[in-house]
């Protein structure tokens, strides 16, 4: 396997897709020929957010994009939220790690979907905080106009209030991916994307 990681408690489903029994999260390891994004997004942490930012705006929302070192490999960790399909109200929420080398591409991700009672975490906290700017500019692109809004909820700092949030279980998974995950030597040895 190109990118290996911790897999204890999930359950494998086929040779690069694992679930968890007790969430329905979703792991999967990509790999894939051409390029994700411009190879010069690498030589700059400013141009890769807000490029990438621009990317998901459409779809959802970015919230976190830096890079990043995966088992010795520069990788770009994202994590997004999007609109769950086909319902009326909810999020799932999207991390991955993606290492760009020429000509191809590798990733590992994992989905956390939103079940049950939908906009919980952010009822509460907009109870606690308040409603005044709740909603802020998407700090990667100030003008930029998201689909899903950038706001004060998806701050880390209130996943300890919400352990079992999808937020909170994506966010989780890549630090701990990110620490202890390892990089095939073949894969880690072709150059990276930087000039594609």
């Amino acid at each position: 396997m190109v990118i290996s990681f911790n897999t204890s408690g999930l359950q494998q489903q086929d040779a690069t897709t694992w679930t968890d029994p007790r969430t329905g999260d979703l792991v999967k390891v990509v790999v894939a020929q051409g390029t994700p994004f411009p190879g010069e997004w690498l030589r700059d942490q400013y141009t890769l957010q807000r490029g990438f930012a621009g990317m998901y705006a459409e779809q959802g929302c970015a919230i976190e994009i830096e890079l990043v070192n995966l088992g010795g490999v520069t990788a770009v960790r994202q994590l997004v939220k999007l609109p769950l399909p086909n319902a009326p109200s909810g999020q799932y929420f999207m991390a991955m790690f993606t290492l760009a080398k020429a000509p191809q591409y590798a990733q590992v991700m994992y989905v956390a979907k939103e079940q049950g009672m939908t906009g919980l975490r952010e009822a509460t906290l907009m109870a606690q905080l308040g409603f005044d700017n709740w909603t802020m500019p998407h700090p990667f692109d100030p003008q930029l106009q998201t689909r899903l809004p950038f706001h004060r909820g998806d701050d880390p700092a209130y996943d300890a209030q919400f352990p079992d949030h999808p937020l909170s279980r994506a966010r989780a998974w890549t630090w701990n991916v990110g620490r202890y995950a390892t990089v095939d030597p073949g894969f880690a040895a072709v150059p990276d994307n930087w000039n594609a």
